[in-house]
């Protein structure tokens, strides 16, 4: 009977091959083929292929004798410590292979460790809270003119006690909110200015587990006057002094109040996006200056928690329309509540549904960090399968004396697990070592939890995977070969295996091309916004938050910084000019459409903006109130918010907001208020209507005449003179600004530092390719040297195959990365356009660094003197 015809048969001796010597193949062949058609003849073919199954079977059980000739175990685990002092002193003997498997593979692991540990907190943020999966963030969805919708996570204060009163699914609703305003804490002779104010409700640590060290959680935020201090805050106050219980004065404006320490915190970790140093009661604010109940007031983030078996679906339907209905101005608003769990990752929103946020970062950099450990293995591939044609006769003998392909390929898998953890071994200490430098890089506070031991659980599978990974072709590869033909010379490694190996160099250099590429244009797009104009005069310019008595003290203070030459100019604001104060879609003018609900920011100033700041008039006037008592109404727009109300001459309009008429006397030219990522946003600059305590913001624009030094002592005699109680306190708007560009900055740093870790990785597979190809046609190379050809002549002929799996790199690979970069400068509203310059300069570095590498191993053989490498024949 053809075996060839029967699948089963067929797999039951393919599995034999495996475990059998090749001596006694043949024979065990020969008799399940005969056992298997007297079967088919008596019992019929579905009972004779269970006996195959079984007579096979029998074969795998240890000390079995078959017909009492053959006895075939297998491979005890004691044989373990036998195969991996073998594969050491294979290493050892090839000494030179072996540092580049284990380096190459040791930086691959390095930088996934790393790109893990900052995957591995940016998933954990907010996971330890113990109810996070009933823990919800109320968010607001606006429908714009056009159908557009658009999203944010602000809500009005009297949106938590309504959800607690009126929806029985509701467990706790609280309200937390992050004012932007400068408190002055005071405990005995210390004193601490905060420059963000966080209050929330009492249920606040009821829902989230921010674990207390000292105090009640139902009752520590009871009292209007109570406090909760983290530990670091309350050990800067109050030193090792037990702060439990302690009297801390706030002082805000002018006025200094009292509070009561009842609890306090363990210090926040790292892996939340609350950050806070003290807890204040809403109820404080209430008892002094009213509960809040205007709907259209969005000033707080809302937290619900739910009751146990709660409907998500039925609550979001029941909440949908709750601002429309407590509100008579047609606002078109709707509310629903987004998880706790994917607040961090999957914060950004588009047309109304999550489209991603810093989970396409992650998924970015993990792709990144598995490409760099794949291109490792393929250079333990590569450098495997090239080498074949050196341990084909190792294999040969192995298999006459009787081993078996499950023994080989159990040998070279032992060899490149061996590989694996001397990489794993280097890389954990050179990881431990960068570490801290990392952090810097990437602005995180990584540790390696070396006391965990799911942590070394962990790393043990994944570096026994890559090792198992990478060296299961090479195993199954040349545990294959017949030791007939090996011995009689007729070994070739085969065109096909080379193919495989050129296709594997195709990806490690396409990979290395994509990231040479993103470097580039992310480096371009850095420069282009840092680049950007911000529309005013960064240098020499401070601000200093309006505290104390410097409210009443101010014009004494202004004039007085003016008169000694400290400042040339100064003016007050609500908020830095770096960031923004609060925005609002209810503006309303002349001709506007109902549907219109374009975003304006609001940004209060006093006069001399212009001269104090550099923002440039374009039409109109600055503000001056000494001049125009009516400027108290009077507001500025930039070019964006003319454009969105569509005035065609704006001078003299009137814009309604808060219910106040305020008229339009000058427009700015388009200045940065928010984000230099995205384009310029309506702004509004209104005039000081609300008064002093709208304005908490001083900026000064410093004299040149003399030092920034000299300038800033002045001001800091001043600020002494004039608010004595108040530390001295300012902050450089150039700085400021620089901030904006951390995320983008670090992203170039992560990028450049994994671009140059995955070229290195190439050039050392390349280096060990070149080296074996040098060695194996170091006979061809003298003979060539004999005949007459030059130097050059060979290195051109060797250099030229082996750049062609590089050139196929750039040729398959460049699309992919220009297509990837255009997604990438999407998110980036103010971006640059991608040239195909940036291809031409990365494919040129590529080609480049392969050349260098290549040709410095070929050009030290063709030096050769031919009667060395020729002497053996």
């Amino acid at each position: 009977m053809n075996k060839q015809k029967n699948s089963l048969l067929r797999a039951v001796m393919r599995l034999l091959e495996w475990f059998c010597p090749d001596y006694l193949y043949e024979e065990i062949e020969g008799d399940l083929i005969e056992r298997y058609n007297k079967n088919v003849k008596v019992y019929g073919e579905r009972v004779a292929k269970r006996k195959l199954v079984w007579n096979a079977l029998r074969f795998f059980r240890p000390g079995i004798v078959l017909r009492n000739k053959w006895t075939l175990n297998l491979i005890p685990l004691y044989m373990l410590t036998n195969y991996f002092k073998i594969a050491s002193r294979i290493m050892i003997r090839n000494k030179g292979y072996s540092m580049i498997n284990i380096f190459g593979l040791a930086i691959g692991l390095t930088g996934a460790i790393l790109l893990g540990l900052w995957i591995t907190r940016e998933v954990s943020y907010d996971q330890f809270h113990q109810d996070k999966h009933r823990i919800y963030n109320v968010w607001n969805k606006q429908i714009h003119k056009g159908g557009e919708a658009f999203c944010w996570s602000a809500t009005p204060r009297v949106l938590a006690p309504t959800l607690q009163a009126d929806f029985s699914a509701v467990e706790s609703a609280i309200s937390y909110a992050s004012y932007n305003d400068s408190y002055l804490f005071s405990a005995g002779e210390k004193r601490i200015i905060k420059n963000i104010a966080n209050f929330v409700d009492p249920d606040f640590l009821k829902i989230f587990t921010f674990p207390l060290l000292k105090g009640n959680v139902n009752k520590v935020l009871e009292n209007p006057n109570s406090v909760v201090l983290t530990e670091r805050f309350a050990k800067s106050l109050f030193g090792e002094k037990e702060a439990f219980g302690e009297i801390v004065t706030v002082s805000q404006g002018e006025f200094n109040i009292p509070f009561t320490v009842t609890g306090i915190l363990k210090n926040l970790p790292s892996n939340t996006d609350f950050h806070f140093d003290f807890l204040l009661p809403f109820s404080f604010i209430e008892s002094n200056y009213g509960k809040d109940v205007n709907w259209s007031n969005n000033s707080v983030t809302t937290w619900v928690k739910l009751k146990e078996g709660a409907s998500l679906e039925a609550l979001n339907a029941g909440i949908k329309d709750l601002k429309k209905r407590n509100t008579n101005n047609g606002e078109n608003t709707q509310l629903f509540l987004y998880p706790l769990t994917r607040n961090h990752l999957y914060s950004r929103f588009e047309n109304g549904v999550p489209a991603g946020g810093r989970i396409e970062i992650i998924r970015i950099l993990g792709i990144l960090g598995i490409c760099l450990v794949t291109i490792a293995c393929i250079n333990f591939i590569n450098l495997s399968t090239a080498r074949a044609s050196r341990r084909s006769k190792e294999v040969a003998v192995r298999k006459v004396n009787g081993a078996i392909r499950y023994s080989l390929v159990t040998q070279f898998l032992c060899e490149s697990v061996l590989v694996a953890i001397s990489a794993g071994v280097i890389s954990l200490v050179a990881a431990y070592f960068i570490l801290p430098f990392f952090n810097v890089l990437v602005q995180q506070d990584l540790t390696l939890n070396i006391k965990d031991i799911s942590f070394w659980l962990g790393l043990f599978v994944i570096v026994v995977g890559v090792g198992i990974i990478a060296g299961c072709y090479p195993a199954f590869y040349l545990s294959s070969f017949r030791p007939a033909r090996i011995l009689k010379g007729a070994f070739a490694a085969g065109n096909g295996k080379n193919r495989l190996r050129g296709l594997l160099v195709t990806f490690q250099f396409g990979f290395a091309l994509t990231l040479i590429v993103s470097t580039i244009v992310v480096f371009q797009q850095t420069i282009f916004l840092q680049n950007r104009d911000s529309g005013y005069e960064k240098n020499n310019l401070v601000y200093q938050y309006i505290t104390g008595d410097l409210i009443k003290n101010f014009e004494a203070y202004k004039n007085e910084l003016i008169s000694t030459g400290a400042a040339i100019s100064v003016t007050r604001t609500s908020s830095p000019i770096t960031e923004r104060l609060s925005n609002t879609s209810g503006m309303k003018w002349k001709g506007k459409d109902p549907e219109d609900k374009t975003v304006i920011e609001r940004f209060y100033i006093d006069e001399g903006i212009s001269t104090t700041a550099g923002v440039e008039i374009i039409l109109g006037r600055d503000m001056d109130i000494a001049k125009y008592p009516s400027d108290s109404t009077a507001i500025l727009l930039n070019e964006a918010a003319v454009k969105a109300m569509g005035f065609k001459d704006p001078l003299g309009e009137i814009v309604e907001d808060s219910g106040i008429e305020w008229h339009v006397v000058g427009v700015v030219k388009d200045f940065v208020l928010t984000s230099p990522h995205r384009a310029v946003e309506p702004i509004v600059m209104q005039g000081c209507k609300f008064g002093p305590n709208m304005l908490n913001v001083l900026h000064i624009r410093l004299s040149e005449n003399l030092g920034v030094k000299d300038n800033l002592k002045t001001i800091a005699d001043l600020h002494l003179k004039y608010n004595q109680n108040y530390p001295f306190e300012y902050y450089f708007v150039d700085t400021e600004y620089e901030r904006k560009f951390a995320n983008i900055e670090s992203t170039l740093t992560i990028t450049s530092l994994f671009t140059g870790i995955a070229i290195l990785i190439g050039c050392l597979g390349l280096l060990g390719l070149a080296t074996y190809m040098v060695e194996a046609r170091i006979k061809e190379i003298g003979i060539r040297k004999v005949m007459g050809s030059s130097v050059f002549n060979i290195i051109k002929l060797l250099s030229t195959s082996s750049l062609k799996p590089i050139v196929w790199a750039i040729i398959l690979f460049s699309p992919g990365a220009w297509l990837a970069m255009k997604w990438w400068l999407q998110s980036y509203q103010y971006r640059i356009s991608f040239s195909i310059w940036v291809l031409v300069a990365a494919a040129s570095s590529i080609l480049a660094i392969a050349m260098i590498t290549i040709t410095l191993q070929v050009y030290r053989a063709a030096r050769i003197n031919p009667v060395n490498s020729l002497r053996s024949e």
